[in-house]
């Protein structure tokens, strides 16, 4: 498809006004050079639009494929990250002046919370765009997994740097599942009833949906492709490739019934969000997981899997809980959280 000079312009002012809404725009407004390179060194040419085959006048072309982008892209690229190892210690420091009511973000990464009313519930949201898959990172209480410790999800947080977490899959109370924190592997086995979650070594989400039989032949496919960095067993999958999901009907943790739920999902490469849902209490009283599953289907999410919920769907913001509930926060065994990669500090 061809567009004529008018339209182009019009489709460039209208993108422009997009990215100025955007609640990640770039605070100065530049496009950094390195950034536009990044972005489309990124970019796969199998995935094209129209845009992309828009005549490729005075660059416009270019233009166009940045300013889509344009959000994120300053965090692709820069000299200040250094990878976090792969194992169960801490993320970095933050730099403490780079936090304010509703975020965070340095050159390694952008976080921001907020909050919606849906389904006459509070729905707590954190977007998070990360530099590196090594900053997507699992942590467990106690100093051995698979203890019966528990803790905090807002104390786990803040223990090990956390920018914004999320409660996980309660791990040790199930007895199935590729159970995988940070590369340690603490239990294989597959499921007739329930999904399961694994995160690559790039931090792109893969959802096996359950069959025992399904289950071994997804598995033994990412391994073949991918190194298995961590892995859940709660669900179901809320979406699938894009596609907002049908919940079964005799799924556990009462599918049907309004509930406070948590939830995580994938939007994009190192693109996220974590939502946690209050319910059973006065003006929020909590949503189905065919609900969930709708809001973060418009959420834009890819990939996105429930997490353990009821008191235990907790969103903490550094060391706190960012979802206010009237209800004592509860402990649980493990959290997703997401740390920055920049080597500054506190």
């Amino acid at each position: 498809m061809r567009i004529s000079r008018a339209g182009l312009a019009l489709l460039s002012v209208a993108l422009l006004s997009m990215l100025l809404a955007l609640p990640f725009a770039i605070s100065s407004g530049a496009i950094t050079s390195e950034a536009h390179h990044g972005y489309l060194d990124a970019a796969d040419p199998d995935d094209s639009d129209d845009l992309w085959e828009m005549p490729d006048e005075d660059g416009r072309r270019e233009l166009i494929a940045v300013l889509a982008s344009a959000a994120m892209s300053d965090v692709l690229t820069t000299d200040n990250i250094s990878p976090l190892p792969i194992d169960n210690s801490p993320g970095r420091a933050p730099i403490r002046a780079n936090f304010t009511e509703t975020g965070y973000r340095d050159d390694t990464i952008i976080v921001e919370f907020e909050q919606r009313r849906l389904f006459d519930s509070d729905v707590f949201i954190a977007h998070v765009k990360i530099a590196t898959p090594s900053q997507l990172r699992t942590a467990y209480a106690g100093t051995k997994m698979g203890t019966n410790r528990t803790n905090l999800t807002s104390r786990l947080c803040g223990n090990f740097n956390g920018i914004a977490a999320i409660n996980g899959d309660y791990y040790t109370g199930t007895k199935a599942g590729y159970i995988v924190r940070q590369g340690e592997v603490y239990r294989e086995k597959t499921s007739d009833n329930m999904d399961l979650l694994l995160i690559d070594e790039m931090g792109d989400f893969h959802i096996i949906l359950r069959g025992k039989d399904v289950q071994k032949t997804g598995v033994a496919a990412f391994k073949a492709e991918h190194t298995l960095v961590n892995g859940f067993f709660f669900g179901p999958a809320l979406v699938l490739d894009g596609e907002v999901q049908e919940i079964p009907k005799k799924y556990q943790f009462d599918p049907n019934g309004a509930n406070p739920r948590a939830a995580i999902g994938q939007t994009g490469p190192l693109t996220y969000v974590m939502v946690v849902v209050n319910g059973r209490m006065e003006g929020s009283k909590g949503v189905t997981l065919s609900q969930l599953a709708e809001i973060m289907g418009e959420l834009n999410c890819q990939q996105a899997y429930n997490l353990d919920g009821g008191n235990s769907a907790t969103l903490a913001f550094r060391n706190q809980v960012y979802n206010d509930k009237p209800q004592a926060e509860r402990s649980t065994s493990d959290i997703i959280y997401f740390a920055t990669a920049t080597q500054q500090g506190e």
